[in-house]
């Protein structure tokens, strides 16, 4: 059992295992306990705003020069197994809180659309609640870490609505946008495709290519949606990033042809980020790519589509290696990347398979490994079989972050 007990900030040293009793918005490690391995890891620590933080006498090494103090483990051998066992255990009880939290989102989302038909005004509030939450988030200095959650059910447009709501919002963070203007971005994205539910569209009819949209049925649900946020009262701040959602840059999207000088901002924005998650999450679950993949189509066979600033953002945001990708490290173990700090993408966390370990799994924080790196992205079936069951690897890519450190009395700011 642990042990923890309470120590100055300014008494932390190598070697010391502590736990951060802090939400992840706050500190830029990938979990909230480990021990304390590096100069960086230490200077970082001392900088964050905290009087004091919890450490486990148990799990740290010896004062240097003590001659007795914490006794060593009687196996050297096994610490670095029960590191491991705890640094993965410790980011699966964030993960659990997190999961909580996107699942409630998912279920405020799912009451907007059963309010729509009945109630307009109740709708927009809880809307407007739901997004506001973010912004508040959003908002703060702090770096923003994205993370891979495993897909707990709800409802395909519910997920969809707060997966993109997600997505364009931190695109929008990194193209400047804030406040007000951040706010009406992910109502738009949360809202963009309530059309459908009124025309019986199901909601994963999509596709790519232009002339495999289908009927004209289908390209109504933009109008709709557009009307349902009109009648909740929304202006075209809103509205307009709605009715462009499904517009390209080189003039072959719908329902109007428009090229990207044509588009706002958080239509461009809201276009990128509905493709993305659409292909990382098409019907047939088995036929999806990696988000990696997806990424590279359209940075590469689609850039054409998307406005090189907001494509540039995306990428600028999300990585080369997004959440949820299957990757190949340097020194050639296979892992899923979980997370990805915003302001260092290129040094995701990944979540790698080690055999040679008890727990098969070993969390790995790569802006801490300075020779230590991403070798390669994977498809699916270049992933061992022994990794995969113990990546386990989700069909359907959730993303959320951290709201254990939203502020309460930022939400009046809008």
């Amino acid at each position: 059992m642990n042990r923890f007990v309470s120590i100055d900030i300014g008494q932390l040293r190598l070697g010391m295992y502590v736990y951060l009793d802090t939400g992840w918005l706050r500190h830029p490690f990938p979990v909230n306990s480990f021990k304390i391995t590096t100069a960086e890891q230490l200077q970082t620590l001392q900088s964050l705003s905290l009087k004091s933080v919890q450490y486990d006498p148990s799990r740290s090494d010896p004062e240097p020069g003590s001659g007795a103090g914490i006794e060593a483990p009687a196996d050297g051998g096994q610490e670095p197994v029960a590191q491991a066992r705890d640094d993965v255990e410790a980011w699966r009880a964030c993960m659990q809180v997190l999961q909580s939290q996107f699942q409630s989102a998912v279920s405020d989302f799912d009451a907007v659309q059963g309010l729509v038909p009945t109630d307009l005004p109740a709708a927009r509030e809880r809307s407007d609640a739901l997004v506001a939450e973010y912004v508040v988030q959003l908002a703060q200095e702090r770096d923003v870490i994205l993370h891979l959650l495993a897909d707990e059910g709800g409802g395909a447009a519910c997920v969809h609505g707060v997966n993109t709501a997600v997505l364009g919002m931190l695109v929008g963070k990194t193209m400047g946008l804030q406040g007000q203007a951040l706010h009406d971005l992910g109502v738009a994205a949360l809202l963009h495709d309530l059309g459908k539910q009124a025309l019986n569209i199901p909601v994963h009819a999509f596709a790519l290519n232009q002339g495999q949209v289908g009927s004209s049925l289908y390209m109504r649900h933009v109008g709709e949606s557009v009307a349902l946020a009109q009648a909740m009262g929304y202006g075209p701040a809103v509205t307009t990033a709605i009715a462009q959602h499904h517009e390209w840059a080189d003039g072959s999207g719908f329902p109007l042809g428009l090229l990207a000088s044509d588009m706002e901002l958080a239509g461009q924005i809201l276009a990128l980020a509905n493709s993305y998650e659409r292909l990382c999450n098409p019907p047939h679950a088995a036929a999806g790519q990696t988000p990696h993949e997806v990424l590279g189509a359209l940075y590469g066979q689609y850039r054409q589509r998307y406005a090189f600033d907001v494509l540039q953002a995306f990428v600028q945001t999300l990585g080369v290696y997004p959440p949820g990708s299957l990757v190949e490290l340097s020194d050639g173990r296979q892992g899923q990347v979980i997370s990805v700090n915003t302001r260092q993408t290129l040094k995701p966390s990944v979540l790698v398979y080690s055999p040679d370990l008890e727990t098969r799994l070993q969390l790995v924080d790569l802006a801490q490994q300075d020779l230590l790196g991403i070798r390669r992205g994977l498809h699916r079936d270049q992933v061992k079989q022994d990794a995969i069951k113990s990546l386990q690897p989700h069909r359907r890519t959730c993303y959320f972050f951290d709201s254990s450190a939203a502020i309460a009395a930022e939400k009046g700011s809008l």
